[in-house]
């Protein structure tokens, strides 16, 4: 009795047990006992089966004709007494799963019975298959190479492996969540819901942070109606650590369709899908960096071989703009900070010219780079954004108490991005960046707008930008060196080349003086040779000139008509050969005397034209002036004017004009003898003022030479045109009054360099 007091005990606890709990006759397979929820739970459903004491187990719970295969019936006895044996099976009658604990016991009669305990695993079994096929979803998501591929792999795995018709997949942008992707609604996509706003499910799991289940839609004011008969939702966030990515959304027609489960293998595969999405974005962003990395590698390299300052910097402003941001100012700064040249990408010629009527000037930025901006900085670059108070009123000027929605504010350049591409960047936000040398010299200013993303920058976003800034810096300072250098070496090469000119020209001046000076020496030599032969002949010529005038007082009316023209001849040819020693001596004189008088042009041509003889089929035509008054040595300019009569008649053997005219200036005569001539060859021209140059049959050749220096030593000049065949035209130009130096109590004449001597007047 006592033992089946305790068997009674046992069964009483078992009554309680939440699992099924039988006793089978081993050898018999007869049902002993069922506890109270196999008979509530598993038998419910079959009211035939409810009085089961003494039926055979197999029949009853598999609905076998035969004992089950795997039954331990025939293990629990024998050696194998006292073990336990644990299994899981599925139940063909229900077809739901159990765990299974079987162990022999002994029974009211002292024989062994088995007892078994199943505990129902249907729902765990059913979640680790649904677990594993999310696995292997997730295996999926890690491997997708966009974000459309990530929502597909999300909804499909809602589809087929929960089960589930109608699901969508939403993106927060930090503002809305937007569907970007969704089954089962025949909607397009784009729908909008604000992460500020009381509507959406979804938008209450954002911000909540966590699962929301709507097991009744109707019930719910937050809900928002997609279809008809969606009775039930659940909405899971798609978070990293807290920060939300998006919602994975799931609804039914039925209500209560959702239930824990559902909510944990929906947590899971949004888990999955954030990672998913997380390592997407970092993978985007290391692929971004490649890129942006290869961008700068490739810019470093045209920014190295780039001529001239504007050409870096336009490269530098583009290879930020590949960084991420649709416009990029790059100014060039002087000591004062003041703008020196200006370069921009992403901005029109209209918004260029607008940038440049706003520009700030040097104190404001010097003040924007200064300590009370420091909180503003990240890494190197100043972040001044518009929802700051102290920025709206210190540097756009809005009173503190304007809210920034109501502020009007004017942009140095309106902003080109739409409401829909801004996420958290504002319009009027600023960022700039100091561009320093590695001494701390600021040479110029980075500004940039518009980020591509909508986003407001952070440390790693503006890290890539930060290496341009050095290497703008740099390109800046080197390409002033460059341009200062090449100032330099250009300046160095006039100097040089002007060196060049002047050192060719003092060499042709000391070549011309070195040909000066030769030709003086050997002027002098022959001025020395001409006065000592004059000398010599003056005297033998004096005597014959003596003779002949005897001959003729005394022994004329003696002699014969040939004798007679004899010593014609002879006092001819004495007195030709009296003037060429006169010019000998004249050419070898050191200093010549010049004694001045006021006399006119007229006078002067008229005593020249009467010392010589005008041949006659020669016409002379003398309209010089007598109004043309000048001081002259008289004796000296008639002798060159007899010199340029005389060589007029000698150019005219055949007859002709010579035609003698004066003219007047401020400070000159000049007087011209122009004849019809034969012409001077040209060839000849600069020969004709030389010393012992002629060609004439007779002479010496000093007839020139001496005229060009008696008027050079009254401050003249002369100058010859001729033509051959159409005549000479000789001038001759004379300062109204000379022009004297005093010196030791004597006037001198400045002599010209083509001779080399000095004239002298006595006072």
């Amino acid at each position: 009795m006592q033992k089946k007091k305790i068997n009674e005990d046992f069964l009483k606890i078992f009554d309680e047990i939440d699992a099924l709990v039988y006793v089978v006759d081993p050898e018999t397979y007869e049902i002993l006992y069922v506890n109270r929820t196999l008979l509530e739970n598993f038998l419910k459903k079959s009211p035939k089966l409810r009085n089961i004491i003494g039926k055979k187990c197999y029949k009853v719970f598999q609905n076998l004709d035969n004992p089950c295969s795997f039954c331990t019936n025939k293990y629990i006895l024998g050696e194998n007494l006292g073990k336990t044996y644990i299994w899981d099976f599925q139940n063909k009658r229900n077809g739901r799963w159990y765990h299974c604990i079987d162990r022999a016991i002994k029974w009211y009669n002292g024989k062994y019975a088995r007892f078994e305990i199943a505990i129902d695993i249907t729902d765990r079994r059913r979640f680790e298959e649904r677990l594993a096929a999310l696995h292997k979803f997730s295996q999926r998501l890690h491997m997708a190479r966009t974000l459309d591929d990530i929502y597909a792999i999300t909804l499909n795995a809602i589809k087929e492996t929960l089960g589930f018709e109608y699901a969508n997949f939403l993106m927060s942008d930090g503002k809305n969540l937007k569907v970007v992707a969704q089954i089962g609604y025949p909607e397009s996509l784009g729908q909008k819901l604000s992460l500020k706003g009381d509507k959406g499910i979804t938008v209450k799991a954002a911000r909540k942070k966590r699962p929301i289940l709507v097991p009744d839609v109707r019930k719910e004011p937050a809900y928002i109606k997609t279809l008809p008969d969606i009775r039930s939702e659940l909405a899971v966030p798609v978070k990293i650590r807290n920060k939300i990515l998006g919602v994975v959304n799931i609804e039914s027609k039925k209500p209560n369709a959702f239930d824990k489960t559902d909510i944990e293998l929906l947590e899971i595969l949004a888990a999955h899908a954030a990672i998913a999405i997380s390592g997407l974005e970092k993978q985007q962003k290391a692929e971004k960096k490649s890129k942006q990395l290869a961008a700068l590698m490739k810019a470093t390299a045209e920014i190295v071989v780039a001529k001239d300052l504007r050409s870096r910097l336009k490269t530098i402003a583009k290879a930020i703009k590949m960084l991420g941001w649709r416009r990029v100012v790059i100014s060039v700064r002087d000591e004062n900070l003041e703008i020196a040249d200006l370069v921009t990408v992403g901005l029109t010629k209209d918004e260029k010219k607008l940038l440049w009527e706003r520009r700030a000037p040097g104190h404001v930025w010097r003040e924007r780079l200064g300590p009370k901006f420091n909180r503003y900085k990240i890494g190197e670059f100043f972040y001044l954004p518009w929802s700051d108070p102290w920025v709206r009123e210190h540097v756009h000027g809005v009173p503190p108490e304007v809210p920034p929605e109501k502020a009007e504010f004017v942009a140095g350049v309106p902003s080109k991005l739409s409401p829909d591409e801004m996420v958290d960047w504002h319009p009027q936000d600023m960022l700039y960046a100091p561009l320093r040398t590695p001494d701390g010299k600021i040479v110029g200013i980075v500004s940039v707008d518009d980020p591509v993303d909508g986003r407001k920058p952070t440390y790693e976003s503006l890290s890539p930008l930060e290496i341009f800034l050095h290497i703008a810096a740099v390109a800046i300072e080197n390409a002033k060196l460059i341009e200062e250098l090449e100032k330099a070496r250009k300046e160095l090469k006039e100097y040089a080349e002007k060196l060049e000119l002047k050192v060719q020209e003092r060499t042709r001046e000391l070549e011309k003086s070195q040909e000066k000076l030769l030709r003086a020496e050997r002027l002098a030599a022959i001025g020395r040779l001409a006065g000592q032969i004059g000398h010599d002949l003056r005297n033998p010529l004096t005597g014959i000139m003596g003779a002949a005038y005897y001959l003729k007082r005394k022994e004329y009316s003696k002699l014969n008509a040939k004798s007679r023209k004899m010593l014609e001849i002879i006092e001819r040819e004495v007195k030709y050969a009296n003037k060429i020693v006169e010019d000998l001596l004249e050419f070898s004189r050191e200093y010549c005397h010049l004694d001045f008088t006021l006399t006119s042009a007229r006078a002067l041509t008229e005593r020249a034209l009467a010392k010589v003889a005008v041949p006659k089929n020669i016409k002379v035509i003398n309209i010089t002036s007598p109004k043309h008054k000048l001081t002259v040595d008289a004796d000296r300019m008639i002798r060159v004017f007899v010199n340029l009569i005389t060589n007029a008649f000698d150019a005219m053997p055949n007859g002709g004009t010579l035609r003698i005219w004066s003219q007047a200036s401020k400070d000159h005569i000049k007087i011209f003898f122009k004849d019809t001539g034969i012409g001077i060859a040209p060839e000849n021209i600069d020969k004709i003022w030389g010393p012992l140059f002629t060609t004439k049959a007779k002479g010496l050749g000093l007839g020139l030479s001496i005229c060009k220096r008696i008027i050079e030593a009254h401050g003249g000049k002369i100058s010859v045109k001729s033509k051959p065949g159409a005549g000479t035209t000789f001038t001759v130009t004379l300062p109204l009054k000379p022009k004297l130096k005093e010196k030791g109590g004597e006037k001198v004449w400045v002599n010209l360099p083509e001779s080399l001597l000095s004239t002298t007047m006595k006072a």
